[in-house]
């Protein structure tokens, strides 16, 4: 599953071939903006895709049965000095606190639905915020200030989807997607329920999918990039929030439980006795540049090298689930820290100022997390290789990890 986004929301390519096309497509969409701008003003913008609504605020129009499961509330996400020291390095949540949205599920109905984004909207086209939890998503993809689109398929409800924006990243689909299937199962309380997801979804996405479907629901795959019109759209909203994998306690439990059951594979190790290092060697961004120099300090602790996306879904399920210890790079193969239960995480963050991603994910799991920032100044999206701070890493390992050479 290729990502789902339009060029502005590409990582920052490398080469000067690249780099020329992604620059050349952001000043275009520059141009089309402002030249657009004097049009809509005759209302041309009434044909457009581009108001964001949001469902709370449609109760009573398009949007009903609103129904609340977890109310808005801040929990805590730091314990120690430790952990409040790494939190003055990150963006937002430097209090210690963590402000949880309230967690809903509702019909709207009509409802438009364009599967390859996730994005739910009304008749109108007027899109639910709630369907991309962050507005700037949707407004640097292709699909944003485009016409309404003049064919549209058919589908009767009751439909739903867990496809999202962030979809495609193995960490979003097990912090913003997976979850959502067990509010609809709640939600619906035994009435069947269909989910659209898009003929593009991607192989471990299909097959914890299926792991994840009660009885009550089944899969219907369908053109990725149709909109398609629903009399019945069932409406869930993130667990998760803005760089953020805390949830509600219960729903990482729910989801490691199916899915190491669908594996064969019990649901909890009783003594981890791995410690891994999660290579991004071969992908395309935030690849360690002296990964050789980190391999060997790292062997002298134990580590085993792990490619993750070499590995079949039970193969990753296992490892994780017999990690004692895991350093990884930032990157989408830390969701499967949803089948750790007693792991010390080292993440090694590119960023001098880096996203909660993995912190907080890592204290809704109630793992130990560490981290090494770097000098990058720039975004999570537009990271380049970078080297790590190899002193600063065996402080770690030795230090308040309490790890002890072979």
């Amino acid at each position: 599953m290729r990502q789902p986004y339009g060029s502005g929301l590409h990582p920052s390519p490398r080469g000067v071939k690249a780099r020329a096309h992604w620059l050349r497509w952001k000043a275009g969409r520059a141009i089309k903006k402002g030249l657009l701008r004097p049009l809509n003003r005759v209302g041309l913008s009434q044909a457009m895709i581009e108001k964001v609504i949001w469902a709370k605020d449609r109760i009573g129009q398009e949007v009903k049965n609103y129904r609340v499961f977890h109310p808005a509330q801040t929990v805590k996400i730091a314990d120690t000095p430790h952990e409040m020291e790494f939190l003055q390095t990150v963006r937002a949540y430097r209090t210690g606190s963590l402000g949880l949205d309230e967690v809903f599920v509702c019909e709207v109905s009509p409802a438009m639905f364009y599967p390859y984004l996730g994005v739910v909207a009304n008749e109108s086209f007027e899109v639910f915020g709630d369907s991309v939890l962050l507005p700037h998503r949707f407004e640097t993809s292709d699909i944003y200030m485009s016409f309404r689109p003049r064919q549209v398929d058919r589908r009767s409800g009751p439909v739903s989807s867990i496809q999202r924006i962030d979809s495609y990243s193995f960490w979003h689909w097990f912090a913003d997607c997976l979850p959502q299937i067990i509010t609809l199962e709640r939600y619906m309380q035994g009435e069947p329920l269909t989910l659209l997801m898009g003929d593009n979804l991607g192989g471990f996405q299909r097959e914890t999918l299926k792991l994840m479907l009660p009885e009550t629901m089944q899969v219907e795959f369908v053109p990725a990039e149709r909109w398609i019109a629903t009399d019945r759209f069932i409406l869930p909203s993130y667990l998760s929030g803005r760089r953020s994998g805390y949830i509600h306690p219960g729903y990482y439990e729910e989801i490691r439980c199916r899915i190491a059951k669908g594996v064969g594979l019990p649901e909890l190790v009783a003594k981890p006795d791995l410690r891994i290092y999660l290579s991004r060697g071969t992908a395309g961004r935030r690849r360690v540049l002296n990964e050789s120099e980190l391999v060997q300090l790292l062997e002298r602790y134990g580590f085993q090298t792990a490619f993750p996306e070499r590995l079949s879904m039970r193969e990753q399920v296992e490892l994780f689930q017999r990690a004692e210890a895991i350093v990884a790079p930032h990157g989408g193969a830390l969701g499967g820290m949803v089948f750790s239960t007693h792991a010390k995480l080292l993440v090694l963050y590119p960023e001098k100022h880096p996203g909660e991603y993995f912190y907080t994910m890592a204290r809704s799991l109630g793992l130990e997390h560490y981290g090494v920032t770097g000098n990058w100044e720039g975004g999570e999206d537009s990271v380049e290789d970078f080297a790590v701070d190899l002193n600063r890493i065996e402080e770690l390992l030795a230090g308040p990890m309490g790890l002890k050479t072979c």
